[in-house]
């Protein structure tokens, strides 16, 4: 047992010289400092070359790790995708359902069109290609949703779910498809960006003064007088409070998992008996925040310290889960890995360019870089193309990406529709389920045009009703 507990502390320290030395890396290369490239991933690129894949296979051996090291990271993603998850939600400040949905109403309706259209088009390229061609599992309609929105940590998180319905296969093809997406979010937002800064059919935030009829107005909770000290809550400092808050969310979700197994078992079905554990610890710490701006001690739980850990978490997800990757795996299904890279992106640059514009009131284009940045690679990559294309924040995207966050985290990019999704391949069939994510998309699209034109129109007789001298003020 100590021998255990000795190699995970152990992993997690070479852990840490590896990340202090992808650090290094990025400072001295201006490349990847230009192109934003996280430190998690240059880490993990680090890791697979130094690892069995890179130098092992060179010398024949498990390269400069330990195979006890390589076990505990490869385990870690698996764990780590509960407390990223649980820290989603846990601490935000959570506004009026109306309010809410005002500002973040467009996000959340594109944010599911473009889940809903990756599982639709990977559905029609496994139906065409993938199983004919290459002989994949049909479950591979779920794979650019899984890998692009949803990321490494909720490929680890549906190991067991995958290893259920005989799809174990697609791990290592989601998890390329999920690194991937990290790169082609920097990337290709990036060219994005600068083409919108260069077109002059796009008007962009950091080139005009904000509107003046922008809102931007962001609600932060401060210390009243009879607040008690932030620094300490009963004797923990904020980063132990976080912490313990943090346990109890992932508890919350132990024990809602728990009895959605029971309930199911008592009507015959074990349909959650393999159903992984990290969307219920999003909806954990949705309630713990719930009970603590209930019961008045919300102060207690530092918004800031949260962040941080689950910012650990995540970083810890993406260097284990791209260190630990199979080459030859990702090898002999380049042809497919590139098909579904290419239908992916294709699809995020058609929702910016052509569809984004119908759906965002006021500047489209900033909202849209966005919901680009997160159907690719994650929700930070979604900040830093906001801080590309409106660095002075002169719009009001950033309240609005943010807000969408406690709707549709718990359902899509890795909540409990993309958890669902192989299941429900394996119930109704690819062709079913390819159907209806189509059609949801559609009509999701149609639904955020047709709300944006009512909007714009309620705006333009608002203003048309201003006394003239309000207007020319």
């Amino acid at each position: 047992m100590f021998g255990r507990a000795e190699d995970f502390g152990l992993s997690l320290i070479i852990l840490a010289f590896v990340f202090a030395l992808a650090a290094l890396v990025r400072r001295w290369s201006r490349p990847l400092r230009s192109l934003f490239i996280p430190t998690a991933v240059i880490g993990g690129f680090l890791m697979l070359a130094l690892g069995p894949e890179g130098v092992g296979r060179v010398s024949g051996g498990d390269g400069l790790f330990s195979p006890e090291t390589f076990g505990v990271w490869k385990a870690l993603p698996g764990l780590l995708i509960n407390v990223m998850c649980a820290s989603l939600l846990l601490g935000e400040r959570l506004p009026p359902l109306r309010k809410l949905w005002s500002i973040s109403g467009s996000h959340v309706i594109a944010g599911a069109a473009m889940s809903g259209g990756q599982f639709a088009i990977a559905g029609i390229i496994t139906m065409l290609v993938l199983e004919p061609v290459f002989g994949f599992s049909n479950k591979a309609g779920a794979l650019i949703e899984m890998s692009f929105a949803g990321g490494h940590g909720t490929l680890a998180g549906l190991t067991p779910v995958l290893i259920k319905y005989d799809a174990r296969d697609l791990l290592e093809v989601g998890l390329g498809l999920a690194t991937i997406g990290m790169v082609t979010g920097i990337v290709v937002g990036t060219i994005l960006v600068n083409y919108a800064i260069k077109s002059p059919t796009i008007s962009v935030a950091r080139q005009t003064p904000p509107s003046p009829d922008e809102d931007l107005d962001i609600d932060h909770h401060l210390p009243g007088p009879d607040d008690e000290p932030l620094d300490e809550w009963k004797g923990m400092t904020q980063v132990t409070a976080s912490t313990v808050f943090l346990g109890v969310s992932i508890g919350v979700g132990i024990v809602l998992l728990a009895i959605f197994r029971v309930a199911f078992s008592a009507m015959g079905s074990n349909f959650f008996d393999m159903f992984p554990l990290f969307p219920f610890t999003i909806v954990g710490g949705v309630l713990v925040q719930v009970g603590a701006e209930r019961f008045h001690f919300e102060w207690a739980v530092n918004r800031r310290a949260v962040e941080g850990l689950g910012g650990l978490a995540t970083d810890g997800i993406v260097i284990c889960a791209i260190g630990t990757l199979s080459l030859s795996a990702l090898g002999a299904n380049i042809g497919p890995l590139i098909i579904l890279a290419a239908a992916s992106v294709a699809w995020s640059v058609f929702m910016v360019l052509v569809i984004a514009r119908r759906l965002f009131p006021r500047n489209w284009f900033e909202h849209a870089i966005a919901e680009f940045g997160e159907s690719q690679g994650n929700v930070a990559t979604g900040f830093v193309m906001v801080d590309m294309v409106d660095p002075a924040r002169h719009t009001d995207v950033v309240r609005g990406y943010s807000y969408r966050q406690l709707i549709t985290r718990p359902l899509i990019g890795g909540g409990f529709i993309t958890a669902l999704a192989v299941p429900l391949i394996a119930a109704w069939g690819l062709p079913i389920f390819t159907l209806v994510t189509a059609v949801a998309s559609l009509l999701l699209i149609l639904w955020g045009i047709r709300r944006t034109s009512a909007r714009t129109a309620a705006r333009s007789n608002a203003r048309a009703a201003r006394p003239s001298h309000a207007v020319n003020r």
